[in-house]
């Protein structure tokens, strides 16, 4: 009876040590491909710029037929004015270095006349804005100063025009410049659903683990 008891406790143990070794090997996967996708990344930089443009009117387009309302600035009068917000992030994991422009500005274009830059700020404060000389037709940024990782430039123009069209124009070396105007109904839409599908995905990974858990502890028992 002994020998029966030890030998079950022996093959017991070995079934456990069996699962939790199985168990190690299906965790050990994505912890190899973290490690790897980190060294990846400290190997080769990542340097990525995104930028938006939020178009806003100030005032109803019927209005200034009226003859009743109309909009100034130093004493110009516009008939179709328009606030562009424009948003620059430096989401890379690299600060982009004035080498990076070959010694050219960013340049962005608006398809209206530019009245005038009434702001230009930097994200965090202490990091310099790239400083923009006003165009008729757009800004261009003087890449003479690092645009730092982590740091947003935020740029604010009068214009006066029928639906300005903003767009951007950089020479950066080893750089993904991506669009990304603020998000419609539509996309917010979407959004909402990826986040739902990773919601659900993640919700089965404490699942798949409480099972191999419980199969362990049959196993033991």
């Amino acid at each position: 009876m002994v020998t029966v008891a030890a030998a079950a406790a022996a093959e017991s143990n070995d079934a456990f040590w069996t699962a939790l070794a199985a168990l190690a090997a299906v965790l050990a996967l994505p912890v190899m491909i973290g490690l790897g996708w980190l060294a990846y990344r400290a190997v080769w930089p990542r340097r990525k710029v995104r930028w938006s443009a939020r178009v806003s009117t100030l005032m109803s387009h019927g209005a200034t037929h009226t003859n009743r309302l109309a909009v100034t600035f130093t004493g110009r009068t516009l008939t179709r004015p328009h606030i562009v917000e424009i948003e620059l992030s430096n989401v890379g994991n690299k600060d982009l270095e004035p080498s990076h422009f070959s010694g050219l500005p960013v340049e962005i274009t608006s398809s209206v006349p530019v009245v005038a830059l009434l702001q230009e700020e930097s994200k965090p404060s202490v990091q310099r804005v790239l400083q923009a000389t006003e165009r008729p037709s757009g800004l261009e940024l003087a890449t003479i100063t690092p645009f730092h990782k982590g740091q947003t430039l935020n740029y604010v123009l009068l214009v006066d025009g029928t639906e300005p069209k903003i767009d951007l124009r950089a020479s950066a070396s080893n750089t993904k410049i991506e669009r990304r105007d603020p998000a419609t109904q539509g996309s917010e839409a979407a959004l909402s659903r990826r986040g739902l599908v990773i919601a659900v995905g993640a919700a089965f990974v404490p699942a798949f683990v409480t099972g191999i858990l419980v199969g362990l502890t049959k196993l033991i028992g």
